[in-house]
């Protein structure tokens, strides 16, 4: 530790060739890594990689009938873009909830993401919005859904010379919902955290995903199809959507919460997410 390298590509490419050495490790925002090299949770790093001024990952923009959204841009940059606040409010207000205000100066959405935490507050919110993940080697880019990006806590698609480029969202208008339970009513990591997204095509779509609940973040597809079959989403919809939540929640107990609790509050968030949109 004590010889750590570090090093600043000047390009996408460059950070990638460096990142094919054993035990180099990307950074950005630096917000959670840092705290874990501290904590001693990386005892084989060998070097870092910043590549937090790569201008590439730094942008949000239009691609035909996409949104390409720089695995590089802050929480503070999406909360503040009038396209995301009026396209993908779920993502925003999500990205509202990471940290304190100087945290989302630095906080990256392509870090919170690659840290492949189930209580990570931007992934439900990306699953529900059914964003892909743009993975590149520096010469070419692999699209992988986002709930295919995953494979296990802390673990993802990502290889050895490989970084997120971004994500892609279909450049739709959505109404949604974020919510989280922690010890406190900011800067906690989420006991459970829910994000709602629904648009309309000709047809009602809903999508809802649900964070620390199980290993990756889950997609409660029964209580979708039931709300889009619904001809009218009053309170007794409201209320056996929240128990198909309930029911497809599987979280354990740990330090911060019991599996009881979680369950339960599974379907107090469905209520007040689909509430709110309605309303």
């Amino acid at each position: 530790m004590n010889n750590l390298q570090f090093i600043r590509p000047a390009s996408v490419q460059a950070a990638c060739e460096a990142l094919k050495n054993p035990g180099f490790m990307p950074v950005a925002g630096g917000s959670d890594l840092v705290v874990k090299i501290r904590n001693g949770l990386y005892p084989n790093l060998e070097g870092i990689v910043d590549i937090g001024d790569l201008a590439p990952l730094n942008l949000i923009r239009t691609d035909e009938n996409r949104v390409i959204i720089g695995s590089g841009c802050t929480m503070n940059q999406i909360i503040n873009d009038r396209l995301m606040q009026d396209y993908f409010p779920a993502l925003v207000k999500a990205a509202a909830t990471v940290g304190a205000l100087q945290i989302r100066n630095s906080a990256t959405i392509g870090g919170n993401v690659a840290n492949a935490s189930p209580a990570g507050d931007t992934i439900p919110a990306l699953y529900s919005l059914e964003a892909r993940v743009l993975i590149t080697n520096g010469s070419s880019t692999r699209k992988v859904p986002i709930d295919e990006f995953f494979l296990s806590p802390g673990k993802t698609l990502i290889q050895a010379g490989e970084i997120i480029e971004g994500f892609t969202l279909l450049l739709r208008k959505t109404r949604g919902e974020f919510l989280k339970l922690g010890e406190r009513r900011a800067h906690a990591i989420s006991k459970i955290n829910m994000a709602v997204s629904t648009w309309n095509d000709g047809r009602n779509h809903w999508r809802i995903a649900m964070g620390s609940v199980a290993p990756t973040v889950l997609r409660c597809r029964e209580a979708e199809e039931f709300l889009e079959s619904c001809a009218q989403i009053d309170e007794a919809a409201i209320n056996k959507a929240a128990e198909m939540a309930i029911n497809t929640a599987k979280p354990i107990s740990d330090l911060r919460s019991t599996s009881a609790y979680r369950k339960r509050m599974a379907g107090v968030l469905l209520k007040r997410s689909v509430t709110a949109i309605i309303k």
